[in-house]
């Protein structure tokens, strides 16, 4: 999904709160913006939205000399999912919706929301766009499926996803991350929690998106080839949605006004979409 206006006051608004979050000096914060514009400035509407964010990012830890400049949130965000009581999921639909509501914990949204709040008032709503039973249907019948990672902490709920599927069928789950620290994306380092029950695949893309101009020949040969892809998150959604040759779930909360227009829903809907 290629940029639009909107998306370029949402990409420097990213740097300002990472400026705020390490708690950096005028001149640093002023350094930083300058760079994030002068990037913008670079791209054209053609590119996506994770592939200038990539590059906004990577301007960030070379002024900072962070290489992971959201760490703590990240760490932060772990902790608050495995505080969250998930007793109540009691199928694979239950994991689906815990999943995307898991979505929130996002640190460059657009809007932000509360985790133990939204999961209180959303678990019980209905999907905006709900592609489900094919998604169950194609289940059936699956032996290996693709689950491309979003943030840090929603990997949380992401594991029993993955353990609810892997109760009811006999299939090897992949899941993707990124190849490297950008935005609070789940990495290698932070999927060691769902290595019990999943083969951790580190793409090399160090977008936040699976883009597949970056992604490394053993990830795509495994994305190719999967029965089942799952792609959590909107920025799995903008650089795959209209970009990938195969079908593909998309699983996020719309969070921007932006992906809103695009598929015709509002911000906070859930989102259960099938590409094809």
């Amino acid at each position: 999904m290629h940029i639009k206006p909107d998306c370029i006051g949402c990409l420097l608004n990213q740097s300002l709160k990472v400026s705020k979050l390490l708690e950096l000096d005028d001149d640093t914060s002023k350094k930083i913006l300058d760079r994030s514009a002068e990037i913008l400035i670079d791209h054209d509407l053609s590119d996506t939205p994770p592939q200038i964010a990539k590059d906004i990012y990577q301007a960030i830890s070379a002024i900072t000399g962070e290489e992971d400049p959201v760490s703590l949130s990240k760490e932060r965000a772990t902790r608050e999912a495995m505080k969250i009581d998930t007793s109540f999921v009691q199928s694979i639909p239950d994991a689906l919706k815990l999943s995307v509501i898991g979505n929130v914990i996002d640190f460059g949204a657009q809007n932000q929301f509360d985790l133990q709040e939204t999961i209180q008032k959303q678990f019980g709503l209905s999907f905006a766009i709900d592609d489900g039973e094919a998604f169950m249907r194609e289940l059936e019948k699956a032996r290996e499926i693709v689950i491309i990672g979003d943030n840090t902490g929603e990997h949380v709920f992401d594991k029993l996803l993955i353990e609810m599927i892997q109760k009811e069928y006999d299939v090897l789950v992949h899941y993707f991350v990124r190849g490297t620290p950008i935005i609070n994306d789940v990495t290698v380092k932070e999927a060691q929690l769902l290595s019990d029950c999943a083969h951790i695949v580190d793409t090399g893309v160090e977008t936040p998106g699976y883009d597949l101009e970056e992604a490394n020949a053993a990830s795509r040969e495994i994305f190719d080839r999967a029965d089942i892809v799952l792609a959590k998150g909107m920025g799995n959604f903008e650089s795959l949605y209209q970009q990938a040759e195969r079908d593909i779930y998309f699983l996020f909360i719309v969070k921007c006004t932006v992906v809103a227009q695009a598929i015709g829903q509002e911000i906070k809907e859930m989102i259960f979409k099938r590409s094809f």
